[in-house]
Order: structure tokens, then C-alpha cells, then sequence
């Protein structure tokens, strides 16, 4: 039998590689003379550059100097394929993940190490950019990207504010008016976005309310953020003649996703998608007889788009058996069985602080993984 262990990572506590090691050596405590393959996942978010890195042939990985969310200097790489690709990860530059829980403060917080990394990547000869904006720390509708792009931003006296600091969520109101002349050397270059949630710029399923307050955004700030962003979002559409905020993806990353395709005229797409289409995904999993696969958490949300659906789906099509593995399972998970899961695990085995959880993510996976295989025995006897 071959098995495909196919999973995303658990946040905060193991790597998408790590996972797949995990439930490899629970399994062959069983099934020792089975074959198996792991190929490590990201729809988008944190990890996306290394899922890739494992099947892209020719590559120079390049580090350059960036300012993080809260404008700490910090290094982020991006990877420069041999034909000009430039796949950025805004996680490495503006992901939530860099910045202390103590220190998370949406309202001050800026997208502009995204785009530096963009414009080195640009300076390096990049032709096209695949761009995975999942699990940013910002909310600042990509103002801060587009400044470091060399986007010029005005009040309603036409006085630029974006040479007096670097902009953050908090300035997105005094914007009035822009020049985007900067944005020239960009117009030949093909851009990708890969985008792990289909969110809508603003309203009920926007940005603001549906990822600011996980971002650190307190009660009284989240009108702010969203009253700003309608704001913002009626000077573009004006000034760009472009209705942007009710296409799918553009709230992604706190409305980066609006930022992209308004200004830079990006497409976007399912990040898991992006990623299965690089990694040969399909044909790996018709050569399987089983898939395992998994993410931290699984829940109502799950279907949209995020890692575990983008297998499901192809397993589907060819009738293949499917194990979820999650590091908990919430509200409205058991839709997936809809979607063709086989069975779905909670491998959390008690119910313990958060932190204590997570340092035992790796054991409770060898375990649960161990569990399956012996049941599995017993059906193969």
C-alpha cells in the first residue's frame, strides 16, 4: 500500500514537514513495509515558500533587509526561480507570527516590509510574482505596501503624509488622493496572488471584522478600521475607476488583496491551489491508495478554501480514501464528510492550557497516527 501524507502545519507548534515525520513514524510502527511520500503543505499562509522549495528545480533563495509589522528591522527571503519568477511569502516580512502576542497592535501596524520585499524582488529582474499573503499581521489595506512601492498618499489639503512616516492602519482615513506614477515599472510584470480566504474588503465577511480583533484590534478600533477602508475603497474605485471591494480575496491580509489587484492589477487564486498545481498534487494522489492530511484547526470554516479542501477535492475525483488529522476539531467540522473525508480525528487527547498543547502537538500526532494504523490492522489481517 502507499500512503500520501499530504498535510498543512499546525500553527505554533509543527512545521508542515514536521507533521508529515510525525504521522510517518506512528504509521510505520504498524505498517513498516508500506510505502509512503509526504509532501508538505501551505494554502498560502506561513510554510508556503518551503512546500515549494521541495519541487522547484532551479532557485536562488535571496535575503533582504525589511521593516516587520510593528517597523522593527528584521531579514526576509523570497525565492528568484531561473525564469524570472519571484515567489514572496508576506508572512516572512509581515506575518503575524513576528511579532509578539504582548506587542500585536493592528492600529499601528504597516504592510510596508511586504513591499520592499516586492521592490527588491523587482530590482532582482522578476518578471512575474506569485504572492502568498495569508497569516499577515495587518490591517492597513495595503497602504504601507504601496508606500514602499513609491506610492505617493494626500490629505484633503493635497498635503502628503506618506514622506512624513511610514503608514499604518491609523492613516488609512486622511487619504484623499494619490500618485501612483511609481507603479510604472511594475506595469509588465504578472502578478499572482495566492490567497488562503475568499473575504470580501469590507462588511459582515470583510476584513475588519472578520480577522482585525485576532490581529490584536480592540472593540473600539474595529469601527475605525472599517469606516476608514469604506473610505479608502471610494477614493480608489474614484480615482481608478475600478469597483474592487466585492471581489473575492480582497480582504485578504487586511486588505492587501484589494491593494493588489486595485493598483497593481493582480489576480488572485486559491493559495492551495497555487500550490497543488506547482507540486503535481493530482497525480501524486492517483498514484496513492491512501491520503493522510491535516491542519491545526478544522472546522466550518475549512471548506473555504483552505488547505485540507484543496485535497479533498482531487481525492474525490478519483475515489481515494482520505484521513484527517487535526490539532482540534471545532464547530461545523463534520461537513467535511460531505466532501468526501473518510474520517476525521481530534488528536488531542485532553484538555489542557493552550500552551501545554502545543509542546505536546508531535507526541499526541505519533500517537493518534499509531492509534489509526492498529485499526487499520485489523481490516488487513
Amino acid at each position: 500500500m502507499k500512503i500520501l501524507i499530504a498535510s498543512d502545519s499546525y500553527k505554533n507548534a509543527l512545521s508542515s514537514q514536521h507533521v508529515a515525520n510525525a504521522i510517518e513514524i506512528g504509521f510505520k510502527r504498524v505498517f513498516d513495509d508500506f510505502i509512503y511520500e509526504k509532501v508538505p503543505l501551505a494554502d498560502g499562509g506561513e510554510g508556503t515558500i518551503d512546500s515549494l522549495k521541495n519541487v522547484i528545480k532551479n532557485y536562488k533563495e535571496i535575503e533582504v533587509d525589511v521593516l516587520n509589522p510593528i517597523e522593527e528591522k528584521i531579514k526576509a527571503k523570497y525565492i528568484l526561480t531561473d525564469d524570472n519568477t519571484a515567489i514572496i511569502e508576506m508572512a516572512k516580512s509581515t506575518g503575524i507570527e513576528l511579532v509578539n502576542e504582548s506587542k500585536r497592535d493592528v492600529i499601528n501596524s504597516t504592510s510596508f516590509g511586504f513591499g520592499q520585499q516586492i521592490s527588491d524582488a523587482i530590482k532582482n529582474g522578476a518578471k512575474k510574482l506569485i504572492l502568498t499573503i495569508g497569516s499577515s499581521a495587518t490591517n492597513d489595506v495595503g497602504i504601507g505596501m504601496l508606500q514602499a512601492l513609491g506610492v505617493k498618499f494626500y490629505n484633503d489639503k493635497n498635503e502628503e503624509i506618506s514622506h512624513q512616516h511610514i503608514l499604518t492602519a491609523k492613516d488609512i482615513s486622511q487619504i484623499d488622493n494619490f500618485d501612483i506614477s511609481a507603479l510604472r515599472s511594475l506595469r509588465d510584470v504578472k502578478i499572482l496572488i495566492a490567497c488562503d480566504v475568499e473575504n470580501i474588503l469590507y462588511g459582515k465577511n470583510g476584513a475588519t471584522y472578520t480577522f482585525a480583533k485576532q490581529k490584536g484590534a480592540k472593540s473600539n478600533e474595529i469601527e475605525f478600521l472599517e469606516q476608514s477602508i469604506i473610505k479608502f475603497s471610494s477614493v480608489c474605485e474614484r480615482k481608478l475607476q475600478k469597483k474592487i471591494h466585492n471581489e473575492k480575496g480582497s480582504g485578504a491580509a487586511g486588505g492587501v488583496g484589494f491593494a493588489l489587484q486595485a493598483f497593481l492589477n493582480a489576480k488572485s487564486r486559491s493559495g492551495i491551489e497555487t500550490v497543488i498545481e506547482f507540486i503535481n498534487l493530482e497525480e501524486k494522489i492517483k498514484e496513492s491508495d491512501l491520503i493522510i492530511t491535516g491542519e491545526g484547526r478544522v472546522d466550518e470554516q475549512t471548506v473555504y478554501g483552505k488547505t485540507i479542501m484543496g485535497v479533498l477535492n482531487i481525492a474525490k475525483k478519483y475515489n481515494k480514501p482520505v484521513i484527517i488529522l487535526a490539532g482540534a476539531l471545532d464547530k461545523g467540522y463534520e461537513k467535511l464528510y460531505s466532501y468526501g473525508a473518510t474520517s476525521i480525528f481530534d488528536i488531542t487527547p485532553s484538555n489542557l492550557p493552550l500552551e501545554d498543547l502545543l509542546l505536546k502537538t508531535e507526541k499526541n500526532l505519533i500517537a493518534t497516527s499509531y492509534a489509526i494504523a492498529n485499526t487499520m490492522s485489523i481490516s488487513l489481517k
